[in-house]
């Protein structure tokens, strides 16, 4: 019933998605394979939307790429081949947060807000040392040696770290230095400073907000206050990125107010010297997001391409979503062009994307009806934890105010959606289980009907979209 909406508007069959507690982190799968593990259990793909809390487990291989957000709006980026795992989170009665993550292997990227409370921790723990900051910005890279043993660097580029090595030791690490602990080492008596090396350095004129997309999925910005991409550190109006990846970056530009004369600058640098620099003006709306971007080339010396065309987005997934978009319009409609586009275009980035008005408007009011079955006050909501819907159900004799979650994602290149809470009061729990079956079991075929490999499924506040590769 209450996916319904989902199901009625893509001519699928029923499934729904995920809501984040108050002592959890929300999972944002950028790129597919990438595992969870809850609890000690085994591992199994994760799903864009899924909650992570105490005790759970996350690897992506060589392919994998994943961002946790915990609630405090902290996030923990993650590399293909790493592992991490979530050893302590939870909410201090004081409003503030202890987060204690452990990270056996790989490269991931911490960007911690400034922690509300005396009491707040967060830390990165490997087998050689850990490190505890109040907010900062750093990566933790734990390597494997010849030996078998690990060491690990902390790089911080914002903030303070505090170091101890397991061995014995503690050093203070402070932005722009950097410190590597084999296993078994003590803590250095001083960092050493983080060698020159290329940057991105992105700045909006007063007024405009803007978010990059790197192309390795992550997004940085003013416009959402993240700073997923490793070695980002954000600014009111400006970020800066310590060796980025070469390829498309996208950008997504907005202005709360009408501007006649709105820029965005790009530079890109090899250690103090400037290799090329792109200055984007436009006039910009009062809420209009603009879609653009521009391509990195490696160096030296780095080079920038032109500014692609500009476009309108209708909403920040048709503006971050990867490829060719395709939204609006009727479903079966939007469908057969992503077809179309997959059969003369190969191995190209496509994107379906779908709106939370649009699921709303294609509730299921008066489904059933010859049964006396009537169904109102139906709401779907989207954000980073996924769909979240109500109803009201009113059959002779009984009235069930339902509520369920979902969340989805690529499995074996497939859309794949998952029902992760429901709730139906006035059924008893035996009817609630049939219907939590009959809504998994239905989304047997979903798959099937995306007409292209899924490479990643994305909520974001009030949309998703599905996106990946057309066949070769």
């Amino acid at each position: 019933m209450l996916i319904g909406a989902i199901g009625a508007f893509l001519y699928l069959p029923r499934s729904a998605v995920a809501v984040a507690a108050g002592n959890a982190a929300t999972l944002a799968v950028l790129n597919t394979a990438v595992d969870g593990s809850r609890a000690g259990a085994a591992f199994a793909p994760a799903l864009d939307g899924e909650v992570y809390s105490t005790g759970d487990q996350i690897r992506a291989n060589a392919d994998g790429r994943a961002v946790l957000t915990f609630f405090d709006g902290s996030t923990l980026s993650v590399d293909p081949g790493s592992q991490v795992k979530v050893v302590a989170l939870s909410r201090l009665p004081s409003d503030g947060m202890q987060v204690t993550v452990e990270q056996t292997l790989g490269r991931s990227w911490s960007a911690v807000t400034k922690l509300k409370t005396p009491d707040s921790r967060y830390e990165v723990k490997t087998p050689s040392a850990s490190a505890a900051v109040r907010g900062t910005a750093f990566l933790t890279f734990v390597q494997q040696l010849p030996t078998g043993n690990t060491q690990t660097t902390y790089r911080v580029d914002e903030g303070t770290l505090e170091v101890t090595a397991a061995a014995g030791g503690t050093v203070t690490v402070s932005a722009g230095a950097q410190v590597t602990i084999a296993e078994g080492a003590k803590a250095p008596a001083t960092p050493s400073p983080i060698p020159a090396t290329s940057r991105l350095e992105i700045t909006a004129s007063a007024g405009v907000g803007f978010l990059a997309l790197a192309p390795t999925g992550q997004s940085c910005g003013p416009m959402t206050g993240k700073a997923e991409i490793f070695g980002c550190v954000a600014a009111a109006n400006k970020i800066t990125v310590r060796d980025p990846a070469a390829g498309r970056w996208g950008l997504v530009v907005t202005s709360a107010a009408p501007l006649a004369a709105a820029t965005l600058t790009v530079e890109a640098f090899v250690g103090a010297a400037r290799n090329a620099t792109r200055t984007l003006s436009r006039a910009l709306n009062a809420g209009e997001l603009v879609r653009t971007g521009i391509t990195l080339t490696a160096g030296p010396p780095l080079a920038l391409s032109v500014f692609d065309d500009p476009v309108l987005a209708t909403s920040m997934c048709a503006a971050t979503a990867p490829g060719r978009v395709v939204g609006g319009g009727a479903p079966d409609a939007r469908l057969e062009l992503a077809r179309s586009f997959a059969r003369e275009n190969k191995s190209l980035p496509v994107s379906l994307v779908f709106t939370e008005g649009e699921l709303n408007q294609a509730g299921p009011t008066g489904i059933g009806g010859e049964q006396g079955l009537k169904i109102s006050g139906q709401k779907v909501t989207i954000d980073a934890g996924g769909v979240h819907g109500a109803a009201t159900a009113a059959m002779p004799f009984l009235t069930v105010n339902a509520s369920a979650d979902v969340i989805g994602g690529p499995v074996g290149g497939k859309f794949s959606l998952r029902l992760s809470r429901l709730s139906a009061e006035s059924l008893p729990p035996g009817l609630v289980d049939v219907v939590r079956w009959l809504a998994a079991a239905g989304t047997g075929g979903l798959g099937d009907s995306i007409p292209f490999q899924v490479r990643q499924v994305s909520f974001r506040s009030g949309c998703f979209f599905v996106s990946g590769l057309t066949p070769p």
